[in-house]
Parts: structure tokens; sequence; C-alpha cells
């Protein structure tokens, strides 16, 4: 920081020393956020008293340049938020994301029609859940549209690599592991992050289960299956007995219905296993309600149609 103070007529070196470091904040020449010399350093180096050095940095605290942070040094106070999540108001938050891209160094042109796009957009009137098994998502839209009565559909991602209008309009939902792929596929798509568990009920069933009962569990989808007999497994041990099937090998768990103690389906499978009578079946669900209603709150905000054609 290159300061020149004179002894010669140019009024206190407390005042002199002001001024100039505030010319070269408002110069741009010392940037919002950088730390400036400690009072000492900056007294050793101009050779003046350190009450002077301290006198002028107190000045620019009241006036709004500097601020002072015990322990951490002095720093030249940012000028206003330069990010959108610090931004005092809405307003000033779109503000912040239009100077943002232009730093990022999108063209005046390309952020006015960014702009007109989301103008123009509306909220999603579907879902589109995306996973690398059908009967994976059959499931999960199964789930959503019964919760929320929204339409919803599914698309495998190699089918959403070929076709990635398929989301355009949507909310695509993704399970975390999936998720970084879709945004991969489709930069500009609405994307919500899906996360399942197993609801404290369904364990407090399991936890519930006589030593040495028979678990049955039916699932759509064979992704759900070893999942499934793992978790009963941690919670209950070699305590009980666990079959997992898929519902499309009927003759496996229906031969089995009659035998199990417990029953767990999943919302595909259960229909067509209580149909069997067995003696006790729980129908489990994988999405919690937390996790529905902010999908919820997703179908309400806006997405741009035309950015993924």
């Amino acid at each position: 920081m290159d300061i020149v103070l004179s002894r010669r007529g140019g009024g206190p070196l407390r005042d002199q020393l002001k001024a100039q470091i505030e010319l070269k904040i408002l110069g741009g020449e010392i940037q919002a956020g950088e730390r400036l010399p400690s009072v000492r350093a900056l007294a050793r180096r101009l050779k003046v008293h350190p009450n002077t050095v301290s006198a002028a940095y107190r000045s620019l605290e009241e006036a709004g340049h500097l601020e002072l942070r015990s322990g951490s040094g002095v720093f030249v106070r940012p000028s206003g938020p330069r990010l959108p999540q610090e931004a005092r108001d809405l307003d000033e938050m779109m503000r912040l994301a239009l100077m943002m891209a232009l730093r990022k160094g999108y063209s005046g042109a390309q952020v006015r029609n960014a702009v007109e796009r989301w103008l123009a957009a509306a909220p999603p009137d579907r879902i589109v859940v995306v996973d690398p098994s059908r009967e994976m998502a059959d499931l999960l839209v199964c789930e959503i549209a019964d919760s929320l009565k929204q339409p919803a559909s599914s698309v495998a991602i190699d089918d959403l690599e070929r076709h990635p209008a398929v989301v355009s309009g949507a909310l695509a939902a993704a399970l975390p592991y999936h998720v970084e792929t879709v945004r991969r596929l489709v930069p500009g798509a609405a994307i919500f992050r899906l996360t399942l568990e197993v609801s404290p009920e369904d364990r407090a069933a399991v936890l519930a289960l006589p030593v040495g009962a028979i678990v049955l569990v039916v699932s759509h989808s064979p992704t759900v299956l070893p999942f499934a007999s793992v978790l009963i497994r941690s919670l209950r041990g070699d305590d009980v007995l666990v079959e997992a099937r898929p519902l499309s090998a009927r003759a496996e768990w229906q031969r089995l219905l009659r035998a199990a103690d417990a029953v767990f389906a999943d919302v595909l499978a259960y229909p067509e296993v209580r149909r069997g009578r067995p003696r006790r079946v729980r129908e489990v669900r994988f999405i919690p309600k937390p996790i529905l209603a902010k999908m919820a709150d997703a179908m309400t905000v806006v997405v741009a149609r035309t950015s993924v054609e």
C-alpha cells in the first residue's frame, strides 16, 4: 500500500493517512474484504506514532469504509452484498444474480434472453422421475402421484440422454446419486433431489416381530429387495428369517405367503399381495412426507420451458 505523508504543511498526519486510504478504497486499488496492515506495522513503515494510524483507522471505520475485527485485523468493509444469498430483499437478489452472470462472461444479450425465458415461464405441469431402473421409477411415480395428486411419469436415464426435451416444463425428480447425471444431460432442467427412508412405524413393526418370525418382502422394484433385507437384518440380526421376492416372481412369493408371519409390500405390490390373504401385510412407502411436502412446494416455482428444447 503506497502512502506518502507530508510533514511540511500537509495537514495532520492522521487526516492525510485517512484521505489516502479512503481514495484507494473508492478507486478500487484496495478491494472489499482486503486486509490492511496492522496498526503497528503501518506505523513502523510510515515512521509515525501508532496512535496516528489507530486514529485514522477508527475514523475510516466510523465512515463505513473499514471493519476492525478483534484478534483478526483491519479489513475493507464490503460496499454491499456480492452474492444472491447475501441480498436483503428480492430485488437486490435479482440484481446480484444478473451481475454474477455478467462476471461469469455471459453477454448482456444472453442475460436478457434468459430473463425473457423466465418471465415467460410457468410452474411445472408434471413430475418426471428419472432413474436407470424402470421398476424403481414406476414405484416412485406411484407414490408421488398418489400423495400429491399431480401428473407424474418416468424416464430412463438412457432415454433422457436421447430425448432431453422430455423434461421441458416439468420438475425432474431423481435420487441423490443420479442428480448430477441429470444436470449434465439437461443443464437447464428443474431438478428435485429425492431422498428415501423407511418410516419409524415400519421399523417399529419389524422390531415388534417375535423371535423366529418369517418375514416376506415383496417389491415391484428388484432394487429395493437387497436394501430391505439388509435393513431388517440390521434391526433383528438372526432373530427373524427374511425372504425377499420381486412382484414379478409370483409363484415364489405366493408359495411363501401363507407361511410368513409378516409381509411388507410396496405401494405397487400391496394390492396383489393383499388379495392372497396373508396373516399380516403392511404397505411400505419410501418417500418421506416432508420430502413430498417440499416437492409440492417445488411445483409452485416457475421453470423455463425452452431451456431444454
